[in-house]
C-alpha cells in the first residue's frame, strides 16, 4: 500500500528537521543550477538587451520548469518511487538550514565578531555584507528569515500538498531560475524577465497566507500577534516585489522592529521602502526571536499543508 501524500510530507519535514542540507548531498537544486548555467550560455544571444534575448529567456525558463516537473514525475514510476518522492520533498525544504544560518549570525555578533557575522550572513542574503554594521547585519538576517519562510518553507509545503513532488520540483526550478537570472542588472534584466515573473506567480499564494500564519505563530510565541496582523496588511505592498513585503511586514510587526531601507547590491545603493514602525536598532535578540517565530510559523504551515493534501487526496479518490 502506497503511503498517503500527507504522510510523505510529514516525513519530509521531519527529515529536514533532523538533517537540513548535509554537505555532499546530491541536492536537486545543484543540478538545476548547472542546467540553468549551461542553457544560459547556449541559448541567450550576445545581445542580452533585445527581444530575441527575452524570448530565449522565456524558452529557457519553460524548459527548466517543465523538465523538473517531468523528472520528478518519472521518479514516481520507478521501483521504490514512493520513497524517492519523500526524499525529493525533503530536498525542497530549507527550514533547518535557514534556522542554522541565522543563529550562526547571532552567535557571531554576540561574540563580538562582526567579520564572522558578515561571512555567515552571506549564506542568507544577496546584498553586499561587508558594508553593514552590527545593526545592519541583524536587520538583514531578520529580513532573510522572514522572506525565506515563504520561499524555503511555506511555498514548497503548499505546492507539495497540491501536486506532490512534481509540483514541488517545478516550484524549486522557478525559485532557482529567479535566484540565478532574475536580477535587475544589465546582463540579466531582459533574459531573466520570465524567470522573475514565474517565481512571483509560484510564490503568490504562499505570500498571502504568510500574514495570518505568522500572526498566529506570534501569539503562540508570546510575541505581538495583533501587531503582526496590522503591520502585515498595512505594509504588505511596500516592496518592488509583489510578494516579499508580506512576510517581512508580518515579522516586523510581531518583533516590534522596522525593516527595509537603504542597502547595497553589487556596489549599487538601492533605497527600498521602510516596513514597520518599530525600532531600527536591531540586536541579535531580534534574530533569535525571528528564528523562534520562523519555527512556529513553519509548524502551522505544515499543518495547513497536511490538511490541503488530505483534502486533495480525498477529491482525487472521488474522481
Amino acid at each position: 500500500m502506497r503511503p498517503a501524500r500527507p504522510l510523505k510530507i510529514a516525513a519530509a519535514y521531519l527529515l529536514d528537521a533532523l538533517w537540513g542540507d548535509p554537505r555532499g548531498y546530491p541536492h536537486p537544486v545543484r543540478a538545476m543550477g548547472a542546467c540553468i548555467g549551461f542553457l544560459d550560455r547556449a541559448m541567450i544571444p550576445a545581445d542580452r538587451a533585445g527581444e530575441k534575448a527575452r524570448r530565449a529567456g522565456c524558452a529557457l525558463a519553460g524548459m527548466v520548469v517543465a523538465g523538473s516537473w517531468l523528472c520528478a514525475r518519472a521518479l514516481l514510476s520507478l521501483p521504490g518511487g514512493t520513497w524517492l518522492e519523500t526524499l525529493v520533498l525533503y530536498a525542497c525544504l530549507a527550514r533547518k538550514d535557514l534556522e542554522a544560518s541565522a543563529l550562526r549570525v547571532a552567535d557571531a555578533l554576540e561574540a563580538g565578531d562582526l567579520p564572522r557575522a558578515r561571512r555567515h550572513l552571506g549564506d542568507l542574503v544577496g546584498r553586499d555584507t561587508e558594508v553593514l554594521d552590527g545593526r545592519g547585519v541583524c536587520r538583514a538576517a531578520v529580513e532573510s528569515v522572514a522572506e525565506n519562510y515563504v520561499d524555503g518553507v511555506l511555498a514548497p509545503l503548499l505546492w507539495m500538498a497540491l501536486g506532490g513532488a512534481p509540483s514541488a520540483m517545478a516550484f524549486k526550478a522557478a525559485s532557482t531560475l529567479d535566484s540565478m537570472l532574475g536580477h535587475r542588472d544589465e546582463r540579466h534584466l531582459v533574459p531573466g524577465w520570465c524567470s522573475a515573473r514565474l517565481d512571483d506567480l509560484f510564490v503568490f499564494p504562499a505570500a498571502r497566507m504568510s500574514i495570518p500564519l505568522v500572526s498566529a505563530a506570534a501569539f503562540l510565541c508570546g510575541l505581538d500577534g495583533r501587531e503582526a496582523w496590522r503591520t502585515g496588511w498595512r505594509y504588505r505592498l511596500c516592496h518592488e516585489s509583489p510578494n516579499s513585503a508580506h512576510p517581512e511586514a508580518a515579522f516586523a510587526g510581531a518583533l516590534g522592529v522596522g525593516l527595509g531601507g537603504r542597502d547595497t547590491y553589487r556596489g549599487e545603493v538601492r533605497a527600498l521602502p521602510e516596513i514597520g514602525e518599530g525600532t531600527r536598532e536591531l540586536t541579535p535578540r531580534h534574530v533569535r526571536e525571528a528564528v523562534r517565530l520562523l519555527n512556529a510559523a513553519s509548524l502551522l504551515g505544515l499543518l495547513l499543508a497536511l490538511l490541503a493534501a488530505s483534502v486533495s487526496e480525498r477529491g482525487r479518490r472521488r474522481v
